[in-house]
């Protein structure tokens, strides 16, 4: 092969791989796009789900979302209080404990108004039922008058208890806070928190299951409780 020739298929093998450098970037630009394209834009709608899937606690301070927020008196930093709840209390921990820094909070994704005798006395055995308690339970289905009744009745050595309302976009939310106002006034030691009336019109505060709390809405939520609490 004489040198004319050996720089023909030179040229020719040169040009063979250019073209299959250049096909080999066309298709990678193309499967990264496709990706792209394919990648979910936002949360997915199922992350807040009721108690199946909430959101994870927050701490205070991480966010700037303003919520309002009550100052605890000189003398009451939680000794004595105690919280038992579900999911809804389990996100407002943090925020609790950064105003009554002393209090029990015992809370429990998926937990009903069933269980709370059980509860009750579990923490009374471990000495950390306090003489003021606070029930936040509802989220997750509703309850019957007996059931509460029963809940309430094992308190009523308590200085104080407080039932609090709940906001959930199910067919039991009207049940459960019809049966919280009925039965909260059979006895003398027992006050609502509203929570249902007190968060109309603020879905700022709310995640998008229209039940969790954001920071702000938490902040808000622990306001309204530290208020009760002073009242006693």
């Amino acid at each position: 092969m004489n040198k004319k020739n050996v720089r023909k298929v030179r040229a020719l093998w040169g040009f063979m791989i250019l073209l299959i450098v250049i096909g080999a970037i066309g298709l990678h630009l193309h499967s990264k796009q496709n990706s792209d394209d394919n990648e979910p834009r936002g949360k997915d709608s199922s992350l807040y789900n009721l108690d199946a899937m909430q959101p994870a606690a927050q701490k205070p301070g991480a966010s700037s979302t303003s919520g309002e927020q009550a100052q605890p008196s000189a003398s009451l930093n939680g000794e004595g209080v105690t919280m038992i709840g579900d999911s809804v209390t389990v996100g407002i921990e943090p925020y609790l404990k950064e105003q009554l820094p002393n209090m029990t909070v015992d809370g429990k994704v998926g937990r009903q108004m069933s269980q709370a005798v059980k509860v009750i006395n579990e923490l009374a055995t471990q000495g950390k039922l306090g003489d003021q308690v606070i029930i936040e339970l509802g989220t997750n289905g509703p309850f019957s008058r007996d059931q509460l009744h029963d809940v309430l009745q094992s308190l009523s050595g308590a200085r104080q208890v407080i039932l609090l309302t709940t906001r959930v976009p199910k067919g039991w939310q009207n049940t459960v806070n019809d049966t919280i106002a009925q039965v909260a006034d059979e006895f003398s030691n027992v006050s609502v928190v509203d929570w249902y009336s007190a968060s109309v019109g603020k879905d700022e505060y709310f995640y998008r299951d229209g039940v969790h709390l954001k920071p702000g809405g938490s902040r808000y939520y622990t306001s309204l409780l530290v208020a009760a609490l002073q009242k006693s």
